[in-house]
């Protein structure tokens, strides 16, 4: 077992542990548990082969690091540096439509949408390119590698702006967090900014004292008046739970548009992606894997691919766990019996009925 995998285990362990410090409301144990955080990532980053990967773990140790700051300013009485915090989101993407199986009639949405907006007519007409999305659907459809890939299309800046981190980590402070995401936005632009969970800030209005009027009216503000801007800022916002969004935000989205499950041929191009081109050599048909995990979604798919790869690994390196710097991981073909019990053992989490209730959500409110 590698050791950044062993240093990565530990960092899920920890994260759990500070959110449960960020919502007993003890920021100074947050702030040491953040402090190990950013110290295992950066020790991840040195022991860490591709240079690609090197940057991932320290832009996270950087994240962390902000957080450090924003949770000491926070005991001291001192206001946060909300700039700082919102530059913590941002992510480095390179993330092609390519790299993306199947959501076709989706993805062309989308181009066409950044494409609109990053343009000048050739006659001065007003123009008012869409510049919200909402993406809903199952989890594990892509919604967030929608986002990534359309910013990375127009070399914008991607801010992804995780909205339940963001009530849970700086309640109290989070409309001026947004504030402060949008500015950044503005001043970076071409920037898109992605919202998962939305559905977290935007409940209905009987529950929205669970949220604060105030975060739902920023936000409401800030989408009315990008608007207005010169300066390109697009949201794409994702949620799993639609029907938990009530009108006055729905009406703020230029366009509704539903991320189904993978159809036959999309489960078919994720299956290749996640291996052949990775360069693994699979005995199993690409078609049959696809017509066995009907139901499942993209990322449920992925993670069959990863035990199926983990599975022939430790049958080609019987001796893996006691592998030092240097050792020599020897790779096979991945055999069926390792694929199909990747299957069996990853169970479909969304139901029919769930998949019912999204297509009839996406008929009354949808708009594409």
């Amino acid at each position: 077992m590698s050791i950044d995998f062993l240093i990565l285990n530990q960092i899920k362990k920890l994260e759990t542990e500070a959110e449960y410090y960020e919502k007993k409301g003890e920021k100074d144990k947050a702030y040491e548990v953040y402090e190990k955080i950013a110290n295992l990532y950066e020790k991840a980053a040195s022991k860490a082969l591709l240079q690609s990967t090197r940057e991932l773990y320290l832009m996270k140790a950087e994240e962390y690091r902000s957080r450090i700051n924003t949770t000491k300013e926070k005991i001291n009485g001192d206001e946060p540096d909300y700039i700082q915090i919102a530059k913590s989101m941002i992510e480095k993407t390179n993330l092609t439509w390519d790299d993306i199986s199947g959501l076709e009639k989706i993805k062309s949405l989308l181009r066409q949408a950044v494409g609109i907006a990053i343009s000048k007519p050739e006659k001065p007409v007003k123009l008012d390119p869409p510049r919200s999305i909402l993406l809903f659907g199952p989890p594990g459809t892509g919604k967030t590698l929608l986002a990534s890939a359309a910013s990375n299309s127009i070399n914008a800046t991607f801010f992804n702006a995780d909205i339940s981190k963001i009530l849970s980590r700086y309640v109290g402070d989070s409309p001026k967090t947004i504030d402060a995401l949008f500015l950044l936005a503005r001043k970076m632009s071409p920037s898109i900014i992605f919202f998962d969970e939305f559905d977290a800030i935007s409940l209905n209005r009987e529950e929205k004292e669970n949220i604060g009027t105030g975060l739902i009216q920023k936000i409401l503000t800030e989408m009315d008046g990008f608007r207005k801007s010169r300066d390109f800022v697009m949201v794409i916002a994702s949620t799993n739970r639609p029907w938990a969004l009530d009108e006055a935000i729905l009406n703020r989205f230029d366009y509704r548009v539903y991320v189904p499950l993978p159809d036959f041929e999309a489960r078919k191009g994720i299956f290749e992606i996640e291996l052949g081109k990775k360069n693994f050599e699979i005995e199993a048909d690409y078609d049959d894997l696809a017509k066995r995990t009907e139901g499942y979604s993209g990322r449920e798919i992925s993670h069959i691919c990863r035990k199926a790869i983990m599975s022939m690994i430790k049958r080609m390196n019987p001796d893996i766990e006691n592998a030092r710097p240097g050792y020599k991981l020897r790779i096979g073909k991945i055999t069926k019996e390792e694929l199909y019990k990747a299957i069996e053992e990853t169970k479909p989490s969304v139901s029919k009925e769930m998949i019912k209730k999204y297509e009839e959500w996406g008929r009354e409110y949808g708009s594409e």
